[in-house]
């Protein structure tokens, strides 16, 4: 399996919700230094589901890996 710099998982609880999960120091920092995201205690990001493909497409841009689980 190749290594991803965010895991992102749907919220089934909230429906129009996903959880962005950094999974490495750099991604963490793009995620709250470059995008002002906000993080919950387990360091993920909630985001609506109609604003996520802007997302992975700007963390594309940055050079980051994205898996939607």
């Amino acid at each position: 399996m190749r290594s991803v710099d965010f895991k992102i998982v749907s919220i089934t609880e909230a429906p129009g919700l996903a959880l962005i999960y950094a999974q490495n120091e750099e991604a963490y920092q793009y995620l709250t230094d470059e995008t002002d995201m906000n993080t919950l205690q387990d360091g993920a990001a909630p985001i609506e589901r109609e604003r996520l493909g802007d997302w992975i497409s700007d963390a594309g841009w940055a050079h980051f890996d994205c898996a939607y689980l």
